[in-house]
């Protein structure tokens, strides 16, 4: 009889050992991860103030003080992220096409070079 109780005893213990040697593990790992994520989101955040301002001043440059820029963007996983860009001033509305384009071009080599990200341009009506 004793004999049978150390056994459960040990059994139980363990089965203990095993699931807290399997808790420490899945934790460490999510930690990780929940680090690389926070990393990519500060390099995102710091990428898409820089970004902003290079673009304001391009903007300034060519004469189009005050306008507004609007920054959006969609995360798919595995697939980066979308930006749209859409750009407000009264100014722009008066451009021809071909001259809308060649804004749109100069205001692309603002883009920060990251290959999983893509940028897209709206110039909207005031």
């Amino acid at each position: 009889m004793k004999n049978r109780k150390s056994n459960i005893s040990f059994g139980i213990a363990v089965l203990l050992s095993v699931l807290v040697i399997g808790f420490c593990t899945t934790e460490t790992v999510m930690s990780q991860s929940k680090a690389d994520d926070r990393r990519k989101q500060q390099y995102y955040a710091e990428m898409e103030e820089i970004y902003y301002h290079d673009l304001r001043g391009l903007l300034e440059e060519s004469g189009y003080f005050n306008s507004g820029i609007t920054i959006r963007w969609v995360s798919e996983e595995g697939e980066g992220r979308t930006y749209t860009v859409m750009i407000h001033h009264r100014e722009i509305d008066l451009l021809s096409s071909s001259e809308k384009e060649a804004l749109m071009q100069a205001l692309s080599q603002a883009e920060f070079d990251d290959q999983s990200c893509r940028f897209l341009y709206e110039f909207l009506t005031v």
